[in-house]
């Protein structure tokens, strides 16, 4: 890398107008060229990297591949080649700043523009992989974002396997190694699989504003990159989705087969992930990027509207994305539940420790909106699967069992009152629920501080479990509690939850952790 700046000089056809910034590998310029009568963005090697035979050869193959790429997320590269021994690449320019100094200048984003952003680099990186181009450097400082949050992904083609060892300093390196994947630090042949790995690493720093392994030294990120468990972001920024939380801890698996197929996979996952009106938020962040030219863009490509490129929108958003391939047995389990057609999805939590989200992986929707109360009004949507073999180990499961749809309450004939206030033998009275559906009746219901549950029985000697958070009716079904020493025990398929019900509590556990404790107001059990 030139240690004296080039502004103000010429470089071949190219008069460098101003430096845009510099890093390990060289420098990048707002240069004008003279020939094509356009501004562009000129990045140029360092020349000890250019005089490397084998780098050449790389570099030179891997940036075709790079200009081979149409995908509206992908700086397009115009040109590239060598000048008096210097390497140097043309692309577009754009103003806009890249994620690190977004991020240093306002800190960690919402849950919804940090999944936007994310998804679009998602876009740009499954079209490389979809070319079998890997990036290898993802990093928020490859990341360029427009004033509406258009990103771009830059640095494609780059080979990094051999200039790793040039990065000495500890800013540049920590900058590189802070976000790469376990594998890159051995022998093990490094895969798309790896720049899945980086983009979590991305979308841990962009919802807590600190990469997972943060570190000053080198070999214990490489330490940490190896050995240490995947962080939970709602442990630093408490109140984030816990459905989010396993996404990421997905994304970092150590065995790059357990994490998503791909990075849209990811992405879609991360998507689903978040609350409903964050989904929508996220979304709308993203539409709001096509409607126009993108910002900064000069020249012949003032005119190019983002929306016209191969994929305007990370795909799959507005409808059902396709299930992630399930984890390897020992991985964690994705904790995005399967949606099935017959019952509604509620979920009971404490007000400060738990905020879960349980998604359906096809469209499923899981928070309710409760139309105004009348006794015979609920409304429904797509419920929570059966367990299925990522269950808490402790917990039997069965396939799932099929049950009545929804429909209007009626309170059958055979329905009567129970010491729980506001219940009968079906469950609670009212629109908010939870009640049994059809004419099932009540094996347990339970009143605690902060939820209203109901167990019940289909009639053929199988249960299902409901629940409904009395603040504002946000809830969870599951299929199949299981009877357990004065109450019942149900199990979330999708992460493992469990919801243990008995006379004294509602508890609430995780991995061996108590999430909340809820004591028991009211119960009733026959």
């Amino acid at each position: 890398m030139a240690s004296v700046s080039r502004e103000g000089s010429q470089f071949g056809p190219y008069k460098l107008k101003s430096l845009l910034g510099k890093g390990g590998m060289g420098e990048v310029y707002e240069a004008y060229d003279t020939v094509k009568d356009r501004t562009v963005a000129l990045k140029l090697l360092s020349p000890d990297l250019a005089h490397d035979p084998t780098y050449q050869e790389r570099f030179r193959r891997e940036s075709r591949a790079a200009a081979r790429l149409r995908e509206p997320h992908i700086i397009p590269i115009h040109d590239w080649g060598e000048i008096d021994g210097v390497l140097f690449i043309d692309m577009r320019l754009v103003a806009g700043d890249d994620l690190r100094t977004v991020l240093r200048a306002q800190g960690p984003m919402s849950p919804s523009r940090a999944v936007a952003i994310v998804a679009q680099v998602a876009s740009a990186l499954d079209a490389a992989h979809a070319d079998n181009l890997i990036h290898r450097d993802i990093k928020p400082e490859n990341i360029l974002l427009t004033r509406d949050d258009f990103a771009y992904l830059v640095d494609f083609g780059i080979a990094r396997s051999g200039s790793d060892v040039q990065l000495t300093t500890q800013g540049t390196a920590i900058g590189s190694y802070a976000y790469m994947a376990p594998e890159r630090f051995d022998a093990d042949t490094v895969t798309h699989q790896a720049d899945t790995y980086s983009l979590a690493c991305v979308l841990y720093e962009c919802l807590t504003g600190t990469a997972p392994y943060p570190s000053t030294s080198v070999s214990q990120l490489i330490k940490a990159h190896l050995m240490t468990a995947p962080p939970r972001a709602s442990l630093t920024r408490p109140g984030l989705p816990r459905a989010l939380d396993a996404v990421v801890v997905r994304g970092l698996a150590k065995d790059p087969d357990e994490r998503f197929s791909s990075t849209g996979d990811f992405a879609r996952a991360a998507h689903l992930a978040l609350t409903p009106p964050d989904r929508a938020e996220a979304t709308a962040i993203v539409d709001r990027t096509l409607d126009g030219t993108a910002v900064g863009s000069v020249g012949e490509y003032r005119q190019t509207k983002v929306g016209d490129a191969v994929h305007p929108r990370p795909q799959a958003w507005d409808t059902a994305a396709p299930p992630p391939p399930p984890p390897r047995p020992n991985a964690a389990p994705y904790p995005v539940a399967q949606p099935g057609p017959h019952r509604s999805t509620f979920l009971p939590v404490t007000i400060t420790l738990l905020v879960v989200l349980v998604l359906g992986l096809g469209a499923a929707v899981a928070w309710l909106t409760l139309a105004p109360k009348t006794e015979s009004n609920t409304a429904a949507v797509p419920s929570a699967a059966a367990p299925t073999s990522q269950s808490a180990p402790n917990v039997e499961t069965e396939p799932p069992t099929t049950i009545a749809p929804t429909s209007t309450p009626v309170v059958p004939t055979r329905a009567r009152s129970i010491p729980v206030s506001g219940a009968d033998s079906q469950g609670f009275l009212g629109s908010s629920g939870p009640r049994c559906n059809a004419d099932n009746l009540a094996v347990a219901i339970g009143r605690t501080t902060d939820s209203k549950i109901v167990v019940c029985e289909t009639g053929v000697g199988r249960y299902y479990y409901k629940g409904v958070r009395i603040t504002d009716a946000a809830g969870i079904e599951l299929d199949d509690p299981r009877p357990s020493a004065g109450g019942f025990i149900a199990t979330n398929p999708a992460d493992g939850t469990q919801y243990r019900l008995d006379r004294s509590s509602l508890t609430i556990v995780s991995d061996g952790e108590v999430l909340a404790e809820e004591p028991m107001r009211e119960y009733y059990a026959r």
